[in-house]
C-alpha cells in the first residue's frame, strides 16, 4: 500500500511540473517523430518534409518539430518547422513541412529537435 502512494505521489508532483518538457517516462520526444521522406520541390526548390508524430506519452501532449535540412555536402542549408497543439496519447498525426532556401541538388533530412509539451 504504501508503496503505490509514493508511486502515485510522485507521479502527481510530475504531472504538475508544468513548463516544456524534453522527455518522459514514455521516452524522449524525438522518438515520437519518424520522417518519411525529404524532397526538393521542383517548384520552389527548397526542401519538403513529411512525416509522422505518434504520441508515446500517457496523456495529450503539444510538439513542436526542428528537421534539418541537409545537402549532399553533409551541410545543413535550411530548417524547417512543425507544430501540433494537441496530439492525443497513442495517436498517430501524419505532418509535412518546408524549408524556407532555394538551392539545387540532393537534400537528406534528420530531426534536430523535438519538445513535446503535456496538455
Amino acid at each position: 500500500m504504501r508503496r503505490a502512494l509514493i508511486l502515485a505521489a510522485t507521479a502527481g508532483l510530475l504531472a504538475g511540473c508544468g513548463g516544456q518538457h524534453r522527455g518522459s517516462a514514455a521516452g524522449p520526444p524525438e522518438k515520437d517523430v519518424r520522417l518519411t521522406s525529404c524532397v526538393l520541390s521542383r517548384k520552389l526548390h527548397a526542401g519538403v518534409v513529411h512525416g509522422v508524430i505518434t504520441n508515446t506519452a500517457g496523456r495529450a501532449a503539444g510538439y513542436v518539430v526542428q528537421i534539418d535540412i541537409i545537402d549532399g555536402g553533409g551541410n545543413p542549408v535550411d530548417t524547417a518547422l512543425h507544430a501540433e497543439t494537441e496530439v492525443a496519447p497513442g495517436a498517430n498525426v501524419k505532418f509535412s513541412a518546408s524549408g524556407v532556401q532555394t538551392y539545387n541538388g540532393k537534400i537528406t533530412c534528420r530531426v534536430a529537435s523535438v519538445q513535446r509539451t503535456p496538455r
